[in-house]
């Protein structure tokens, strides 16, 4: 009797928690018509007419004023690539780009987790608890509603770690489209010494690049430096982009390409360590980290979190593995029932002491993680 007892209460707390997610989901999407405003709609339309919306930025004629047509929070800083991506969508109108763009966002959703699941055989129970908390997320709702990009990123992030075989590292390379992610997993396959590999998962960056410049009628040279500038161009102004403690060296009178070179080394060199790693999740999880760790990032980013958040279920047993899932359920919901206290907006958090917070507590479940390397988990 108390066996079938324990059976029911199980039942009925998985089926509150998946009817919970798809709430979630739908909420999310109901939003995005709403908002949509990190959809880079704007600025991709612009380079559909031929306008080199890098340039547009660097003339300052992106100023938010009236006669600026990169709307809302688009200020395109991406890779060449991501903008031909986006151009079927230019041919439709704002209202059902948005909508089209929110469907595949979910879609990339659900991609994800399929994709996860198989790789590791995730049982029925890990894999329905780690999804539903997943879509229930803080910074799931905010990428569906605010029409990131974050999941397209992280679909193809992972493949690498998913499937074996060229196609996949062709694939893999349209995350280098979002530098803040990407680049993590560029250093991983660097670090693989496999010259083959590194050349192959560049295709997608090269084709976006010339055909981007063909498109705007820009220099291919030129136009090859045009996004580093255009980050250096927001990186130079004061609280646009979101801090992290490495942001205190420019606090202090560091070059702002130092700034940005130092976390980089400190990413290739704990990434080059992974090599001693057998367990993919667990490889996996560390590379999500250290591009949450050494780069800014919006809530929206911590997404990521998902494959240590599957490893530290499976591995619960852990004193590690409850330490990081203290921290994934803060970033995953604490962070916005903080914000009801502090009539803070979830995107507001990457800024100021909670900026340099949050980033700790990345870099700290990164070290914690990071001493466990040798031992061989489930």
């Amino acid at each position: 009797m108390i066996l079938f007892y324990k059976k029911k209460i199980k039942l009925i707390f998985f089926l509150i928690i998946i009817i919970l997610a798809l709430i979630s989901i739908i909420h999310s999407f109901n939003q995005s018509q709403k908002y949509s405003y990190d959809f880079h709609y704007y600025p991709a339309k612009l380079v559909s007419e031929g306008i080199n919306h890098y340039q547009y930025v660097l003339d300052g004629k992106h100023d938010r004023g009236p006669s600026d047509r990169m709307l809302y929070s688009q200020d395109g800083i991406y890779g060449h690539g991501l903008f031909i991506v986006l151009l079927p969508l230019t041919f439709m109108d704002w209202n059902t780009a948005k909508a089209v763009w929110a469907f595949f966002n979910i879609l990339f959703c659900f991609f994800i987790l399929f994709f996860l699941r198989k790789k590791f055989h995730l049982s029925n129970k890990i894999f329905i608890l780690s999804a539903c908390l997943f879509l229930m997320s803080t910074p799931l709702r905010i990428n569906i509603g605010y029409g990131q990009q974050t999941l397209f990123t992280f679909l193809f992030f992972l493949l690498p770690f998913i499937f074996r075989g060229k196609i996949s590292i062709l694939l893999s390379g349209l995350s280098y489209f979002k530098y803040n992610i990407g680049y993590a997993l560029f250093i991983y396959i660097f670090s693989l010494k496999n010259l083959n590999k590194v050349l192959i998962s560049l295709v997608p960056c090269i084709v976006g690049w010339l055909s981007y410049s063909y498109i705007t009628n820009t220099s291919a040279l030129k136009n090859f430096f045009e996004p580093f500038l255009v980050l250096g161009h927001f990186f130079s102004i004061t609280n646009h982009l979101p801090v992290t403690i490495f942001s205190l060296l420019k606090e202090i009178g560091f070059n702002n390409y130092l700034v940005m070179a130092i976390p980089l080394i400190l990413s290739f060199l704990v990434i080059y360590k992974l090599k001693e790693v057998k367990n993919d999740l667990f490889k996996l999880s560390i590379v999500c980290l250290v591009s949450l760790s050494f780069t800014a990032h919006q809530l929206h980013d911590y997404i990521l979190l998902l494959p240590l958040l599957i490893f530290s279920l499976i591995n619960f047993n852990l004193l590690v593995s409850k330490i990081n899932l203290i921290v994934i359920f803060y970033f995953f919901f604490f962070l916005r029932i903080i914000s009801l206290f502090f009539n803070f907006m979830p995107w507001d958090f990457p800024y100021g002491y909670f900026g340099y917070l949050n980033n700790s507590l990345i870099i700290l479940i990164l070290f914690l993680n990071f001493k466990n390397l040798k031992i061989k988990f489930k």
